[in-house]
């Protein structure tokens, strides 16, 4: 995923924008957790320079205040020469569904643009508008997963007493928003666009229940159930409500793989230890990693692909920065064609006839480099 992540410099005033600072660094770190606060009293103006290429789609993403404090909306616009300006795009109405979440924009017509200023508009009696990030690209990441359909969404709080149910409330404030959104970031990691053959997944029942554990999914994809766990929100909320995001979506990406991906034919059913209980929850664990929340750092080279969980969707995390960036998306689709299933088969189908499970293994255990960056 290339975006771009700008070098920070002196604030400077540019009179085409009346005094808006460029390429504020709590906006250009790569952490939403980081926010800027502008006065909503007077325009709440931002420029960001230093583009050498069109750029085609970004990114505004919620800070960790209230959400009083979201921008409202927000009208993008683009300058050849640093004078005349040209709007882009223009957003009204927009809400968030939880804290450090995106809403992404296209640019219907591309240019070469030294740079983009974006006025943010404040929500009605708002004091501060507070913005986390902004990011830019350079493809359309709207253009492959517009005709993806979105699963309906019945969330239920079990026990609303919990100190848990109160810290989620704080965290997501539309949790059938956050859910959906989390269904197509699952598929964009699993698939290559919404035209590619997934499992139907009509319906997801996510329910919070006060009880010692984590979190699980069942039924099928038809209509998929997950419990979340408040004991272990309250847990992960005692560092930061940013930590609480990190873990919460983690633990999403990983049940919802379990609904979209495809599973090995012709071999035993899923069972602890076994090959297909491996590869499932080895691939949910590599999914939640491409998609950030994952640490790599923490990665153990000890066992094997048969390990499961991080160990297994670490080494496949891997093949995706150093073999094939698509060699997630492969090794799901190896699932559907290959029939029995194996890992060998798989990386074979993935990288080629000449990948070999114990050599790629062998690499990946004396590669000692954290491709993860947050």
């Amino acid at each position: 995923m290339k975006h771009f992540i700008f070098a920070l410099t002196a604030l400077t005033m540019l009179s085409c924008s009346q005094e808006a600072p460029r390429n504020v660094a709590e906006l250009c770190d790569d952490d939403p957790s980081t926010s800027y606060a502008m006065p909503a009293s007077r325009p709440c103006r931002v420029v960001f320079d230093g583009f050498d290429t069109p750029m085609r789609s970004y990114r505004v993403y919620s800070s960790g205040e209230v959400p009083a404090a979201d921008p409202a909306g927000w009208v993008l616009s683009g300058t050849h020469d640093g004078r005349k300006w040209v709007e882009l795009d223009r957003r009204e109405g927009c809400v968030f569904c939880s804290r450090f979440q995106e809403i992404t924009g296209r640019i219907a017509e591309p240019s070469n643009y030294t740079a983009y200023k974006i006025e943010f508009l404040p929500r009605e009696e708002a004091d501060t508008v507070a913005v986390g990030d902004v990011r830019f690209y350079e493809r359309d990441r709207e253009e492959a997963w517009s005709g993806f359909v979105y699963p309906a969404v019945d969330f239920e709080v079990l026990d609303p007493q919990t100190e848990g149910a109160a810290i989620y409330a704080t965290l997501v404030q539309d949790p059938g928003a956050y859910v959906r959104y989390h269904t197509r970031k699952v598929a964009e990691i699993l698939f290559y666009s919404a035209a590619d053959t997934m499992n139907t997944v009509g319906k997801i029942d996510y329910t919070l229940k006060d009880y010692a554990g984590v979190s699980a999914k069942s039924g099928n994809p038809a209509e998929t159930a997950i419990v979340y766990s408040t004991q272990h929100i309250e847990k992960s909320a005692r560092e930061s409500l940013y930590k609480l995001d990190y873990e919460t979506r983690g633990v999403l990406f990983h049940e919802m793989v379990h609904a979209f991906q495809l599973e090995p034919q012709g071999i035993p059913a899923y069972s602890q230890g076994n090959m297909s209980w491996a590869a499932i929850e080895g691939l949910a664990d590599a999914v939640r990693t491409v998609a950030g929340y994952h640490d790599y750092a923490t990665r153990n080279t000890n066992g094997s692909l048969m390990s499961g969980y991080q160990t297994t969707g670490f080494f496949c995390y891997w093949l995706t920065q150093t073999q094939d960036k698509d060699a997630i998306r492969n090794i799901n689709a190896s699932m559907r064609t290959i029939n029995p299933w194996s890992w060998d088969a798989a990386l074979k189908y993935a990288l080629g006839e000449d990948a070999n499970e114990q050599t790629l293994w062998a690499l990946y255990k004396a590669d000692k480099t954290n491709y993860q960056k947050r």
